[in-house]
């Protein structure tokens, strides 16, 4: 079937979402309309998204659930493109095309907790600490460092001479 749950709010291409843009022409007074196809935010936390729900009404809970065109139940949101490490495949089609990307993907959701930007975040965070703790090689720097002592040194001697001559 290829049906997903949604474990964070994502931005999906829906058929048929579009954003509608109007003007009037000034030398003709003939209105000019441009359709523009965009991404709706789906939002499991958010009750006007959810395509399941169970309990009562001040007591409500919900899942978005979502598929490929004509791969899900009447209720599911049908989207357009590749899935996210943020959706449970719940099928074996859907867990199928996920495993696809797993060589993209470096975040489990049923294992690990929060989002995959958020795992994305935490993996840049922990190599930049990395980074910054390993010793930089600097080609020269040994020799610089060698002929500023030597200088220095120099510069001492000669405001020692300057001193005693005064």
């Amino acid at each position: 079937m290829a049906r997903w749950k949604l474990m964070a709010g994502h931005y999906l291409n829906i058929p048929g979402e579009e954003w509608e843009y109007k003007e009037n022409d000034r030398t003709t007074g003939k209105e000019r309309r441009m359709r523009i196809p965009v991404p709706t935010f789906l939002d499991p936390r958010d009750p006007d998204s959810w395509t399941n729900r169970w309990g009562f009404k001040d007591n409500m809970e919900g899942e978005v659930i979502v598929c490929h065109e004509g791969k899900g139940e009447s209720t599911d949101k049908v989207f357009i493109g590749d899935p996210t490490p943020d959706m449970i495949p719940l099928d074996d089609e859907a867990k199928a095309i996920s495993d696809s990307f797993e060589h993209a993907w470096s975040y489990k959701p049923e294992t690990d907790l929060g989002t995959y930007s958020q795992s994305l975040v935490d993996k840049f965070q922990i190599e930049m600490a990395q980074k910054a703790s390993a010793p930089v090689e600097i080609p020269g720097l040994k020799d610089l460092v060698e002929i500023l002592a030597v200088q220095a040194k120099q510069n001492q001697e000669i405001l020692a001479s300057i001193t005693r001559r005064v």
